[in-house]
């Protein structure tokens, strides 16, 4: 058996892992546009941050474990791995930064009443 064909199990998981691993990162990138409020030059400089990254390990991983070989089927597995991670942990992960943003603006919002009212009070 040839020495590639051995590695092939552990490519297979690798590939899996820094698929989501770079949805992650997606994920991570898409909470800071939300807390940006979407602005446009936020969102494209964002993207082009996030995609970078991405490429940047996808072909990292690549030559550090595929030995640089191209071969079909790490990719697939990659974008498989990157689109699972997006429609079932990036969801889940989407409500939990959405639950925490809400609870920190309920205290940011009762501490900006307190002091604009312990402000009026002064100025009484």
């Amino acid at each position: 058996m040839l020495y590639e064909t051995l590695n092939q199990p552990r490519l297979f998981v690798i590939f899996i892992c820094f698929g989501i691993i770079c949805g992650l990162i997606f994920d991570i990138g898409n909470f800071i546009k939300f807390l940006c409020a979407n602005k446009k030059f936020a969102c494209v400089f964002i993207d082009l941050i996030q995609t970078s990254l991405s490429l940047g390990i996808i072909f990292y991983v690549n030559l550090k474990y595929n030995y640089g070989l191209f071969r079909l089927y790490p990719y697939i597995i990659y974008g498989v791995a990157f689109a699972i991670e997006r429609f079932t942990l990036g969801k889940v992960i989407a409500k939990i930064y959405l639950v925490c943003y809400n609870f920190f603006v309920k205290i940011k919002n009762k501490l900006w009443r307190k002091s604009k009212n312990a402000q009026t009070d002064k100025n009484s």
